[in-house]
């Protein structure tokens, strides 16, 4: 479970940055069904956050950025192995900022994974780990290890998986990456729930189109929940259809050949009776939005199932909105497993206190000098912010910022239609 990501001097976040998903204690709404309970750790963590903000304003840039964390604690040790022996992190720095570009990058998680709470993060530069932390929390937090460049200093009756190891670690490889790869306990834990994030874009379904399909054709649990979701949009049946490896075709030859997905919808006489059902194809006669959906519940079906946490970029891309809050909804209602969902939006009728609680909400917006700024609308005092404030018409107010203002008015009149100005065609 996630419970704070900290950024600083990364793509367009300038400043150190902390999206938090720690209840409020003063905030009662929702408190039966958006809660996750850590008991162990008396601590209490919301079980999804959503993200608005104007178009370049930060939103994905959050998003990239742990992202960025993940695929470096995975990738530090294997990608230190190339030939070359000359591994650059694909970091991006701030770049409005002279001061930025000598400076490292800063990456923090606190999280909890298998009881435990841990804190753990690194400075990077382009070439090499800069600094590196791991401490855990039983009755108070203690550290386990702490590196300074290449001086590593090792909690010896709490780590002593890293005891003896601290000279094997090369200047751009993490310590913990190392110590999961010769498969140490405490490291390859915190590594496994790395990899218990899944990234998803909602603007495209390639990453993602082929696992669901395959979870379709495995997973009888899965395949009855979508056909659940799918008779709201008429569709009456589903199946796959698996590609006949050993048939030529010549104008897919060299082709890696994919499943397919095959719906069904109802057909009628002119009596309005039904009579059969019509097989379409999935990709080439359904709609965009459908296909989203569809093949967005796999990952949606793995996180609910596995844990996982699930964060979205554009969640609300091609979805009606009702379709959207059900999706939402289901993270909330029947979240069984201690699943997180993160998300960016721009469906304003999300923004309401039915579909959340005043700290899940976040917003994003660019400063005069070009870095974003992150805050809650928790944030907010009580005198602004009511639980039963109209979120999303105070939103299109502008009192909560983040929202785009434009003034064209007669300049850009002028601009299209001063036809003394324009050129003949």
């Amino acid at each position: 479970m996630l419970i704070e990501f900290c950024v600083e001097n990364f793509l367009s976040f300038k400043d150190l940055t902390t999206l938090s998903m720690v209840v409020a204690k003063s905030f009662k709404e929702h408190k039966d069904s958006h809660i996750i309970e850590a008991k162990n750790n008396n601590l209490n963590l919301l079980k999804s956050t959503i993200i608005y903000g104007n178009n370049a304003s930060g939103k994905s840039n959050l998003l990239k950025a742990i992202n960025f964390m993940k695929t470096t604690v995975l990738n530090s040790f294997r990608d230190a192995l190339m030939e070359n022996n000359e591994r650059v992190f694909p970091l991006e720095k701030f770049a409005l900022n002279t001061k930025n570009e000598k400076e490292s990058s800063f990456f923090e998680v606190s999280f909890i994974q298998k009881g435990v709470k841990y804190r753990y993060g690194f400075e990077i530069d382009f070439n090499k780990i800069v600094a590196e932390w791991l401490y855990h929390t039983t009755s108070k937090e203690v550290y386990l290890f702490k590196r300074d460049l290449q001086n590593i200093e090792i909690n010896k009756s709490a780590f002593k998986e890293g005891v003896g190891k601290k000279d094997d670690v090369k200047e751009n490889v993490l310590f913990l990456s190392l110590l999961a790869t010769l498969g140490k306990e405490i490291s390859s834990n915190i590594v496994n729930w790395f990899k218990n994030i899944n990234f998803i874009n909602g603007i495209s379904d390639s990453l993602h189109k082929d696992y669901t399909i395959e979870k379709l054709k495995s997973d009888k649990i899965f395949f009855n929940c979508v056909l659940q979701f799918l008779k709201y949009l008429e569709i009456a049946n589903l199946s796959t259809t698996e590609k006949d490896t050993n048939k030529i075709d010549l104008e897919r030859f060299g082709k890696e050949e994919k499943d397919e997905l095959i719906t069904y919808h109802r057909k009628y006489d002119e009596n309005n009776i039904l009579i059969d059902t019509i097989p379409f194809n999935f990709d080439k006669q359904e709609s965009e939005g459908t296909k989203k959906l569809l093949y967005l519940l796999g990952p949606w079906y793995d996180a609910l199932q596995n844990g996982k946490i699930l964060i979205i970029d554009e969640l609300d891309s091609r979805l009606h909105s009702h379709l959207t809050s059900k999706l939402i909804g289901f993270f909330h209602h029947f979240n069984k497993n201690s699943s997180q969902l993160i998300c960016a939006v721009h469906d304003i009728s999300l923004l309401n206190k039915e579909t959340f609680r005043r700290d899940q909400i976040w917003f994003v917006e660019k400063n005069q000098f070009g870095a974003s700024e992150l805050y809650s609308l928790a944030d907010f005092k009580t005198d602004k912010v009511r639980n039963k404030s109209a979120f999303d018409k105070n939103y299109l107010e502008g009192k909560y910022g983040a929202i785009p203002y434009f003034s064209f008015g007669e300049q850009l009149n002028g601009i299209l239609y001063d036809k003394g100005k324009r050129k003949q065609i």
